[in-house]
């Protein structure tokens, strides 16, 4: 068995590997899912507002476009802050699973997409 740095035993970071987690890490990842899941529920509302939208006629269809960029840019740059918010929960060890980064990029590419195609 290793001795950490403090001439405890265990494992070379001090720390269990047990996958239990202590109590004030176990709040850590409630609180780091709780504003993760916020933060995607603002940007998915973001790109459904862009994915929503359409012209009322063919009067309306230049400020629809317009509306549309605006929106899109808007939902990438929120998916993207989204984005580095999980990888810094994730470095953190707050939050294990790697698939909390598949929401902020999937609502990142669908706000490409519809920039690319606003009409």
């Amino acid at each position: 068995m290793a001795r950490a740095a403090d001439g405890r035993a265990g494992t070379s970071e001090g720390g269990d590997r047990s996958g239990r987690r202590s109590g004030g890490e176990a709040i850590g990842a409630v609180i780091s899912a709780a504003v993760l899941i916020a933060a995607n529920a603002v940007a998915l509302y973001v790109v459904y507002l862009a994915l929503a939208i359409s012209p009322d006629g063919p009067w309306d269809v230049r400020e629809s476009a317009d509306k549309v960029q605006i929106l899109c840019l808007t939902a990438g740059a929120l998916a993207s802050a989204v984005a580095l918010l999980t990888v810094f929960v994730l470095a953190t060890r707050w939050l294990r699973g790697r698939w909390w980064l598949a929401a902020p990029t999937l609502m990142f590419l669908c706000a490409v997409v519809r920039w690319l195609l606003p009409s």
